[in-house]
């Protein structure tokens, strides 16, 4: 895990050399244990070429793993984990490659040598690469699957500049930072799960290189991106009965924890009391035999509502954890915004990440440098509340009336839901396929709070397409590629990187992913409980109180309380800021309602808050300071 910073110019290359040390420096973060710059003129192109790293030591420590990597005509910086590497090391052996690392730095510039692009296919990781390739006179840049590793460009007709950070990219000259409208107004009149269904960042011109893709760059900074996976194509077949496909699963889940468990360092798991996390502390205890650190984090909601400690120390016990809780303070949490903006470089999307960055904290004071977590099983295996309905639509519209009715009664059993909610959301998803309504519409727009010029010059429809068969399926693949993930492994990977951690994700295994895709609605959903092959699974591994839980809770901050208490004079002095008012964007009239709307308890707007929140001390930070 690392940081990585790059550049192909026509400029001089005098000055660049400092330049790219500015570059590389500023993500010193992503990488504490090393650093690396490689700098030099391409023949014949009258081009500047510089790759920048820094090193964050997890798999062989060695200095034979050091960034960036020359081998014949290729170059190499490579930020990630390839999980598969001692596999792949030894398929690449037997094609006639040497290795004097024991790492999987060398295995994948080996990688690329031996298939070409055609490598990313045979990765099993997360990662962000950039490969100088001299022979073809391109340059390579490619990110995972789930874009869980960021790798953001800036591209003119003579330059185009790459970084693990935006920050960086900052530091090349000529860059300008304009804020990006479109993205920010969908940031805050929509929800966060939607902001990052493209790859457009907040600033104009800076774009995230698509994930599950690879984009070459001609010597005339010409780009063609290519897709190396998408998951409809990766569908299982699935064999045997039931009991056998729930051990396949099983046998894979297992696999993944073990790949993800590899390091020369010791690796800790975020323990959330749910199904995921716990799942994977618990396989994870198995497989190493030896207790672990576990790190959760306690609301602090004195109501109650999402303390889910009762399910934590079950696991704990069961495990033989070394625990550690963390309580964020709502007193902080200006200071903490401010500080994570730094990192992130773009406003987040949600208060629990406040609290994950806390947990990150602590996670650093314990001196480990990897963290398992569980992003990931809701989306592929229905764990989230509105999937039960289009298990519904889906038994409704294939006409398996008496299953229909046999879900809809556990459902409302097990969930202590209201009947009506049924008929409600029937009513929205038979809109939704006849394209009479959009995803978005289930959401509350606030598209009411900017200016009239605002809003019209930047408002635009957001529709997402998905080629599966059932409308389950449709909407979990939505959620994995474009919602939910994406807007979840982002500030993940800035929260834990900015205190030099390493965060795997388990679940997010393509292996597991084409998988659960595979699987029919009956193995996702049933009795009226989610993730039912997950629960099979894991008999005799979980302990039986969580396994068995019927309830999905989810760490949330406690932020509507925050905001009508300890944060609220700081809120209405963002509001009341000169800065806002000369930025033109918000009707400050509904801006005033809407907070003394969520402070009398009228409504909840917390949300938006937040979102308000993050926006401005974002703009106050790279715009409204620098004039």
């Amino acid at each position: 895990m690392c940081g990585l910073v790059g550049f192909v110019t026509k400029r001089n290359s005098a000055g660049l050399a400092e330049v790219l040390d500015c570059m590389t420096d500023a993500i010193s973060h992503r990488g504490p244990d090393d650093k690396g710059i490689f700098i030099e003129c391409a023949d014949g192109a009258n081009l500047t070429v510089g790759l920048g790293h820094r090193r964050l030591s997890i798999i062989d420590l060695s200095s034979h793993s050091h960034q960036p990597i020359e081998q014949d005509d290729a170059a190499m910086v490579f930020n990630g984990e390839i999980y598969n590497y001692i596999e792949l090391r030894e398929e690449l052996k037997r094609a006639g490659h040497i290795f004097e690392s024991s790492g999987d730095t060398e295995v994948a510039l080996a990688s690329y040598k031996e298939w070409g692009v055609d490598c990313f296919r045979h990765f099993n990781g997360m990662w962000a690469i950039a490969i100088l390739d001299k022979k073809n006179g391109e340059l390579i840049l490619s990110r995972d699957r789930f874009g869980k590793k960021p790798l953001y460009y800036y591209k003119d007709d003579d330059a185009i500049i790459f970084a693990s950070e935006i920050k960086s990219i900052f530091l090349y000259p000529g860059v300008l930072k304009k804020p990006n409208f479109e993205k920010i107004y969908r940031y805050l009149s929509t929800i966060y799960r939607y902001v990052d269904i493209d790859n457009a960042s907040f600033f104009e011109n800076i774009f995230s290189v698509p994930k599950s893709s690879y984009m070459r760059v001609s010597h005339m900074f010409e780009t063609i991106v290519e897709p190396f996976w998408t998951l409809g194509e990766g569908m299982v077949d699935l064999k045997g009965n039931e009991l056998s496909i729930v051990d396949d699963f099983r046998d894979l889940f297992i696999d993944s924890v073990k790949l993800r468990l590899r390091s020369d360092v010791p690796v800790g798991c975020m323990l959330s009391g749910g199904m995921d996390s716990t799942s994977i502390a618990c396989v994870a205890y198995k497989i190493l035999k030896t207790p672990i650190l576990t790190f959760s984090g306690i609301t602090g909601d004195e109501r109650g509502v999402y303390d889910e400690s009762e399910y934590i120390d079950e696991v704990v016990k069961e495990i033989s954890a070394e625990h550690k809780y963390v309580k964020p303070e709502p007193s902080d949490l200006f200071d903490s915004i401010d500080e994570m903006l730094f990192f992130h470089d773009e406003p987040i999307c949600t208060v629990t990440w406040y609290s994950l960055y806390r947990i990150a904290e602590k996670i650093k004071e314990q001196g480990l440098k990897v963290v398992l977590n569980g992003h990931g099983g809701d989306e592929m295996l229905g764990g989230y509340w509105d999937h039960y309905h289009y298990n519904f639509f889906d038994l409704e519209t294939s006409g398996n009336a008496d299953v229909l009715d046999y879900e809809q009664k556990m459902w409302l059993k097990n969930h202590n839901r209201k009947i009506s909610e049924i008929c409600q959301t029937r009513e929205y998803i038979n809109k939704l396929q006849n394209d009479e309504v959009l995803e978005i519409s289930k959401f509350t727009d606030y598209s009411d709070c900017f200016t009239l010029d605002f809003a019209e010059r930047y408002k635009m429809t957001i529709k997402l397409y998905s080629g599966f068969a059932s409308t389950l399926s449709k909407r979990l693949h939505k959620e994995l590629m474009y919602e939910g993930v994406p807007a979840i492994v982002k500030p993940e990977d800035r929260n834990t990187m900015a205190h030099s951690i390493e965060s795997r994700s388990p679940m997010l295994d393509y292996r597991l992913a084409e998988f659960c895709f595979s699987l029919p609605n009956s193995f996702k959903i049933r009795d009226g409980i989610g993730k039912w092959t997950l629960r099979e699974a894991m008999r005799d591994i979980l302990p039986e109180k969580v396994r068995t839980r019927k309830d999905k809770a989810g760490f949330i901050a406690p932020a509507d309380v925050w905001f009508r208490t300890t944060n609220r004079d700081d809120i209405q002095k963002l509001i009341d800021s000169d800065f806002i008012k000369e930025a033109q964007i918000f009707d400050m009239s509904r801006l005033n309602e809407i907070f003394k709307e969520h402070l009398t308890g009228i409504k909840n707007h917390q949300m938006f808050l937040w979102q308000f929140i993050n926006f401005a001390l974002w703009y106050k930070m790279f715009f409204a300071d620098n004039r």
